[in-house]
């Protein structure tokens, strides 16, 4: 079985419970009322307990092949107890166990008729062995065609929930994907105003200067400084790109990480103190981007916590799946350039959640703000 979100486990222990709570005291019930040994008490137990094991793997990708003996032995046991009479309820593991298996059928319409069909045939063979009373036909036809309309209705309402859990969780999942590909698509944008420009007029200048090198010196070695200072331009304003420094600030990323965790479909928390009215150190603003773009990526959060001011910068959320002791490399390198400027860079993991904090008390230089390899 594939690995599930913590949402789809959610809801598949609500559906089993859903499904146990609204049939198992009825069963119970009826077990202690109508059996009349214990040994035949016991049998009509097992086949509960048969039930309840196969409940624990219920799944919307598909069943064990154990589902088709249990279904077997629930069946073979519903035969006995309507031959013997020993208890009117024997067909509840039967019919639970068949509500499972035709629940990822196509027409399920006919399936539900064959399966209440063949609950109310084996009570009714009750009726060839005894003498036949409307309170026999009452307890081993009637109860069991209806108890089995009941069963069925219960778990196909449970996994049809189920099932508009997981595509939703789903369509938040594509959200997110779609949300960081926006992402990229907005750097690679930016990368190509940079560079697109200057790469043409280098590549002008280049030709230029090939074809004057020998008739005017002196013009090709200007064409070819100048290559060099655009070159130069060019690979600063790259890097600064690639380190969150191009036209990037603290409060316009809160507002961006803040859409961007709302299109993947959780709940996020934001809160800026901007009491001391200084400029934030755009390295908190990388940290934001970072921590954002990991927890998207690799945690399923319900709810996302950021804090944050001109001196510090803290996400939490409560999805975490890594349980590496190491931080995400894109924090690594980063916690290298925050600490380079006297700042520091926290990557806590209290059970449950996953928390990047980070804080630079230095005031903004030059150093605090390029970029580096």
């Amino acid at each position: 079985m594939k690995d599930e979100a913590p949402t789809t486990t959610r809801m598949r222990r609500v559906a089993m419970v859903t499904a146990v709570a609204a049939i198992a005291p009825l069963s119970i019930v009826g077990i202690v009322l109508t059996s009349t040994s214990w040994w035949e008490g016991s049998i009509v137990v097992l086949g509960f307990l048969v039930t309840l094991a196969l409940l624990r793997k219920w799944s919307l990708d598909g069943y064990p092949r154990q589902a088709v003996l249990a279904f077997m032995f629930t069946t073979a046991s519903w035969i006995i107890g309507a031959l013997t009479i020993s208890s009117p309820i024997g067909f509840v593991p039967m019919s639970l166990i068949g509500a499972l298996l035709l629940a990822r059928r196509t027409r399920r319409r006919l399936w539900i008729a064959a399966l209440t069909f063949v609950v109310a045939a084996i009570g009714a063979s009750s009726l060839l062995f005894h003498p036949a009373s409307p309170a026999l036909a009452a307890e081993y036809v009637a109860l069991p065609a209806g108890g089995t309309l009941f069963i069925v209705a219960v778990i196909l309402l449970s996994e049809q929930a189920w099932q508009v859990v997981r595509r939703l969780e789903r369509a938040q999942e594509t959200e997110a994907e779609l949300a960081i590909a926006r992402e990229r698509m907005r750097f690679a944008g930016d990368l190509h105003d940079i560079q697109g420009h200057s790469l043409h007029v280098i590549k002008l200048k280049a030709a230029l200067g090939r074809r004057v090198v020998h008739t005017d010196p002196d013009r090709a070695e200007g064409e070819f400084t100048e290559i060099r200072r655009l070159v130069d331009e060019t690979i600063a304003e790259t890097r600064a790109l690639t380190y969150a420094r191009y036209e990037l600030n603290l409060v316009a990323e809160l507002e961006n990480a803040k859409r961007l965790i709302e299109a993947a479909g959780v709940a996020v928390e934001v809160t800026f103190d901007d009491a001391t009215g200084t400029t934030a150190n755009p390295l908190l603003a990388q940290v934001l981007r970072e921590a954002t773009t990991n927890l998207l990526r690799h945690a399923r959060p319900t709810i996302v916590t950021i804090t944050a001011s001109p001196r510090s910068v803290e996400v939490a959320n409560d999805g975490a799946l890594d349980t590496a002791d190491s931080a995400p490399r894109g924090l690594a390198r980063l916690r290298e350039r925050v600490e380079s400027v006297g700042g520091a860079l926290r990557v806590e993991r209290p059970p449950g959640r996953f928390i990047v904090s980070a804080r630079i008390d230095a005031e903004i230089t030059s150093s605090g703000t390029g970029g580096g390899k």
